[in-house]
């Protein structure tokens, strides 16, 4: 039985979890450089011990509306790989709640998509008690993004 360390966190009031493999780190949103002609849920770009590194809106990568940057904003640094590629990403969020381990078995299927809704980008859904986190696959997220680097 595979279980899978997760980092929880909320964005635009809807909750979400990733595989911490992918997380490099989450570190407060301090000074966020505009990128000329990105595209728009690219949020901007930050230095990260000499790297610049995108930072995403994912709430705008995943059709749930913009993120509202205020003190609270974190980054959650992320490695996302493609094959042999690596791709460091960051991407906006509003809290980090928990880090939890989920037994793969009990990822509930993400049913949504009966309703019209993309679930391309989820591994799943998963139960905390009484809500319920949308597990993101950082790959699926950013598949569009990678293929365009080979």
């Amino acid at each position: 039985m595979k279980q899978i360390p997760c980092l929880l966190f909320s964005l635009n009031k809807e909750l979400f979890g990733i595989d911490v493999e992918n997380v490099l780190r989450v570190i407060n949103l301090e000074k966020l450089m505009k990128v000329p002609k990105a595209p728009d849920f690219i949020a901007g770009a930050i230095s990260l011990e000499g790297n610049v590194i995108p930072v995403v809106d994912l709430a705008k990568k995943i059709a749930l509306g913009e993120t509202v940057i205020d003190k609270r904003t974190k980054v959650i640094i992320l490695e996302v790989h493609h094959h042999e590629d690596v791709i460091d990403v960051g991407v906006l969020i509003d809290e980090v709640i928990d880090v939890i381990t989920i037994q793969e078995s009990k990822l509930l299927p993400p049913v949504l998509e009966r309703m019209g809704f993309d679930t391309q980008t989820l591994d799943g859904m998963y139960k905390v008690e009484e809500d319920f986190y949308m597990i993101l696959n950082a790959t699926k997220v950013f598949e569009k993004e990678l293929a365009v680097l080979i």
